[in-house]
């Protein structure tokens, strides 16, 4: 019987400082769509983010795939200790905290998140944002 109480208040000291520190904060829906890495993302808008569930080891990619060439502004948020990467068909690309890659329509990316050393995080959120820039003159294209 005690476990079972014991239980249940630490159940309830978990939920009061989720709500306490942040991370409910009851407010509304982000105005850009968020995708789970699990799910390959085609033809996306402008804005988007791509979560990661990084609480077990090992590479987790998401694969996306753009409708046209564009410069996308790629950000990791949160800790930079995670590790981040984009790979097309011949080689990678590490993404330490924010990158400008051009890239092109119709192909297939990996952006793949690794969590090899850490055990203090459950998620990792990346964010892309289309720039208007010209990706014909743009560097580096990838």
């Amino acid at each position: 019987m005690k476990s079972y109480l014991y239980q249940i208040s630490v159940l309830f000291m978990v939920l009061v400082l989720s709500f306490s520190t942040g991370c409910y904060d009851g407010g509304e829906d982000p105005d850009f769509p968020v995708y789970s890495y699990l799910t390959p993302v085609e033809n996306p808008p402008d804005v988007f983010q791509v979560v990661y569930n990084i609480s077990y080891v090992g590479d987790k990619p998401a694969y996306v795939t753009f409708e046209d060439d564009a410069v996308w502004l790629i950000e990791k948020l949160g800790d930079a200790r995670i590790n981040y990467w984009v790979m097309n068909d011949s080689t990678t690309h590490d993404i330490y905290s924010a990158d400008t890659l051009g890239l092109k329509a119709g192909f297939t990316y990996i952006f793949i998140a690794n969590n090899n050393n850490y055990s203090d995080f459950t998620n990792l959120f990346t964010m892309f944002t289309k720039l208007d820039y010209d990706y014909d003159t743009f560097e580096p294209k990838f």
